[in-house]
């Protein structure tokens, strides 16, 4: 079998076995909206993964990711264990991806699993503008629906009010990520700020850059499904991003959007029927409660202003601010 195309970027998904399954959705449905795509999807692990026969067509490439530096493992066992990594070191991986396959991939976009893709042109998005940063990502979601938005990294670092991405989707310019050693100095934030470290990677990657990266446009990771699910009736959304615990493959869900959760379990049953049970059920079919209606429409409303002043920022989705 003859080796498969190879190009010099890639859209990369860090994962353990129990999220290969999710990777796999969000491989399967960006090659749908990619037809004609100029980019590998790559899946970097330290489990024995095989991606299954129907996945051949896609073309992914396994690379096995290297252990964090022992030291870095030794700052990490002195946080408390209530801020340690759960399960696994994962979210260490995306820090190393650049030095680990600059000398393949001239640009890697990183993508968290708990995704789900509704369009977007991912040739135009990875060769984005981004200046002279080593990455672009999205602002975190209270940026949408709070005025003068300080992160709480920031503030136990004692540094001021930047720009803080959400790290569910970074574009990585991997020769100027391993120039400025975004990876030794997001390492060094477990000697340097460890109270601040909040949310694993996220924390680290900000308290390193503290703002240095290119802005890019909302829709390309759209955290607020669950709390603002009505701005995107008139605001398109490439990725929705379903943070914290309202996600439709599990049983806490909130104000999603019933397609999401149809999508999960109809992959699922498809290709991965062992893990349909462990999906959410689909919701009721009825309309929200009168109170829950009133919360949603509320939080709208007060979140008007700050998100259209955001939203007014990005006129372009291909065009980053940097």
């Amino acid at each position: 079998m003859p080796e498969p195309e190879r190009h010099d970027c890639a859209v990369a998904f860090c994962c353990d076995r129990n999220y290969f399954p999710l990777a796999l959705f969000m491989i399967w449905q960006i090659a749908h909206h990619n037809p004609d795509r100029a980019f590998d999807f790559v899946i970097a692990t330290r489990d024995d993964l095989q991606p299954p026969a129907w996945a051949a067509p896609l073309q992914i490439h396994l690379h096995r990711v290297s252990d964090p530096p022992e030291a870095v493992m030794a700052d990490l066992m002195k946080l408390p264990k209530m801020r340690r990594f759960p399960g696994s070191t994962t979210p260490l991986d995306r820090i190393m991806l650049a030095r680990e396959l600059g000398h393949r991939y001239r640009r890697i976009l990183s993508v968290d699993c708990d995704m789900f893709i509704s369009g977007g042109d991912f040739n135009r998005l990875i060769n984005m503008d981004i200046g002279a940063h080593p990455l672009g990502a999205v602002l975190d979601a209270p940026f949408l629906y709070e005025p003068n938005y300080h992160a709480r990294e920031y503030q136990r670092a004692g540094l001021g009010a930047a720009p803080y991405c959400n790290s569910g989707l970074l574009l990585i310019d991997t020769a100027a990520y391993v120039a400025q050693d975004v990876d030794h100095r997001s390492f060094a934030v477990f000697k340097k700020h460890p109270d601040a470290i909040l949310y694993s990677d996220q924390s680290i990657t900000n308290l390193a850059l503290w703002g240095g990266f290119a802005q890019l446009a909302p829709a390309w990771n759209w955290q607020n499904s669950a709390r603002l699910p009505f701005f995107t009736l008139n605001y398109p959304v490439f990725l929705h991003h379903f943070i914290g615990k309202h996600k439709p493959d599990r049983l806490l869900l909130r104000t999603l959007d019933a397609r999401f959760n149809l999508a999960y379990r109809e992959f699922m049953a498809r290709y991965f029927p062992e893990h349909l049970e462990k999906l959410a059920l689909p919701l009721p079919h009825e309309p929200l409660r009168k109170g829950k209606l009133f919360s949603v429409v509320m939080e709208h409303l007060l979140a008007r202003r700050t998100t259209i002043a955001l939203l007014d920022r990005f006129p372009d989705p291909y065009v980053a601010l940097i």
